[in-house]
């Protein structure tokens, strides 16, 4: 009897074992468990696989997006396994995202842009994790939906992103998140100058852009009338800055030049033209020179010792005068 109980009890205690854990892993996601939804972007030189890989929480978001770059939407969630994309089907099961062209966007007699991404999309890829999930879209690849045709995002093009928890994950309801961005040209601009560089000096430059956080940026320095460039290389930071140096050694004053600003897989062209200017040349400081006047040494007539030798020869005078009476 209490070895049947015995071994009851240790099969009761398996069970529950085995069975704890997968039941922790499929609780449903709560409503409060589901947090914001933000656009961040990724450098145009990067597949959609690497920009959800490489995506953290802490990356800046973004209402404007490059259309070189990719779009990265991140919806803060607990709850979502990551093996729920094991079988490939997490994005469009577990999470749903749609891409809706806003109205004002939208050129006239056009029909809006739509994008449902699924796993099987051209530039999209999808990653969970404990705390948020990802989805990436390229954007210069990424085909959209424009009524019985198909399109590519263009530069003043905005959108509503809407990622959907489906009841896959969740007690029964959807909860939805919302985000808008739009997109934009890329572009460089330098924030000081550097159309009037000093010859022969080496110049500082920042460069602001709308171009993804760690995106290379290629600076070419080259005479207007020829002659070999010198080039250097700057990373976008998260403020959306570039910063270097360019040196103007062997230009002369008054020589032209242009500066070639380049990305990989962006079609940036940004020309900036210029005339160096002459390094200004230091004045001496003048200096007052005070000239003292001398004044004129005094002659004296009396000092130590000679009112005794006129004296003396006082008496010797006297003396002749009387040698000379008697």
């Amino acid at each position: 009897m209490n070895t049947r109980h015995t071994a009851f009890s240790l099969a009761v205690v398996l069970l529950v074992a085995a069975v704890a854990p997968a039941a922790a892993a499929t609780a449903p996601i709560e409503p409060d468990a589901v947090g914001d939804l933000t656009v961040t972007t990724a450098p145009a030189s990067v597949s959609a696989d690497a920009a959800v890989e490489a995506a953290t929480t802490s990356d800046s978001t973004d209402s404007l997006v490059a259309r070189s770059d990719v779009a990265v939407f991140r919806l803060d969630v607990a709850g979502v396994p990551a093996e729920a994309d094991d079988d490939g089907t997490l994005l469009g099961d577990e999470l749903a995202l749609a891409l809706q062209q806003t109205s004002s966007s939208v050129d006239t007699n056009a029909t809006a842009k739509t994008l449902d991404a699924g796993a099987d999309s051209e530039g999209v890829a999808v990653r969970a994790t404990e705390d948020a999930v990802y989805v990436a879209v390229d954007l210069a690849t990424t085909t959209f939906q424009q009524g019985n045709d198909t399109a590519t995002a263009a530069v003043g093009d905005s959108f509503t992103a809407t990622a959907t928890v489906t009841d896959e994950v969740t007690d029964g309801e959807n909860y939805t998140r919302t985000a808008t961005f739009g997109v934009v040209e890329p572009s460089v601009n330098f924030a000081d100058g550097v159309s009037e560089a000093t010859a022969g000096e080496t110049v500082e430059f920042t460069a602001a852009t709308l171009l993804a956080p760690g995106t290379a940026l290629t600076f070419s320095l080259a005479p207007s009338d020829g002659g070999e460039a010198r080039t250097t290389t700057a990373t976008v930071g998260a403020d959306g800055r570039a910063t270097g140096e360019l040196a103007f050694t062997g230009f002369d004053a008054d020589e032209e030049y242009t500066i070639d600003v380049t990305a990989e897989e962006t079609d940036l062209n940004t020309t900036v033209t210029g005339t160096t200017q002459a390094a200004a040349t230091e004045t001496p400081a003048s200096t007052d020179t005070a000239t003292a006047t001398q004044e004129p040494s005094e002659t004296r007539t009396s000092g130590p010792g000679f009112g005794v030798v006129a004296a003396l020869l006082a008496l010797l005078g006297a003396g002749a005068v009387v040698g000379r009476r008697e």
